[in-house]
């Protein structure tokens, strides 16, 4: 399957192929060797789990987030 995918803040635009049809937004964080835990994944301007499947043509934003103390 192929995907879209935005990335954010850097506005870096790449296609993806995955190959499980299967394929959840975790498999595509650990494609791209991002942490889950230092991003917000949106489809369609919603943000979605990291559990959630993913389909054929998606549009992902993954936007970086930044905390601290």
């Amino acid at each position: 399957m192929r995907i879209k995918v935005a990335l954010y803040p850097e506005k870096n635009n790449s296609d993806l192929e995955i190959k499980s049809e299967n394929a959840t937004v975790l498999d595509v964080l650990t494609k791209l060797n991002i942490k889950p835990d230092t991003v917000i994944v949106m489809r369609d301007s919603k943000p979605i789990p990291v559990d959630d499947n993913i389909n054929d043509g998606d549009k992902l934003k993954i936007i970086k987030v930044a905390s601290g103390g």
